[in-house]
């Protein structure tokens, strides 16, 4: 009878001992993967944004050059697109209006600027086009073709639209 006995709270000891509580990993698995969550990840991954600046610049041979850029914001691109509408204003034949599209650059640093952030836009023939800084309160700055800020800085500013 102790033999049976001394057998089955072996044998117990064994069954509970098997019966590990969950991991770590697996116990929380169920808070952070709600329906919920999985639209909103899902939503972000499907769809892109496009972030809109406009400005005017000054212009050599007209009154101003006014400049919309319009670029893609997109988490899933490798290769986000843009579209730049340049409306040359009041010129000896009225505004003339031109759009490029193609796809745009962000690279960290200049010569002049390490720890600017830049904002190439490469056109149709893979040419780069047009170069513009992120400033810190959200505008952009338009860059020389050396990339290096005009002056003044302030009549070369694109600001967000919302």
């Amino acid at each position: 009878m102790k033999k049976y006995t001394l057998l089955s709270i072996s044998l117990g000891f064994i069954i509970l001992a098997s019966c590990d509580a969950p991991t770590e990993e697996t116990r929380h698995e169920e808070e952070f993967t709600t329906p919920a969550m999985e639209k909103e990840i899902i939503l972000e991954d499907r769809y892109s944004t496009w972030l809109t600046y406009e400005g005017t610049v000054p212009c050599a041979d007209c009154s101003g050059k006014h400049l919309q850029l319009k670029l893609e914001n997109s988490p899933d691109k490798k290769e986000r697109a843009y579209e730049l509408t340049e409306t040359y204003l009041d010129t000896k034949d009225g505004d003339r209006k031109y759009t490029t599209k193609g796809i745009y650059q962000v690279h960290y640093g200049t010569e002049d600027e390490p720890s600017l952030m830049v904002i190439r836009l490469i056109d149709e023939d893979q040419q780069l086009f047009i170069s513009f800084s992120q400033e810190a309160n959200g505008s952009l700055q338009l860059l020389s073709q050396e990339e290096k800020k005009m002056v003044p800085t302030s009549n070369h500013t694109l600001k967000p639209v919302p």
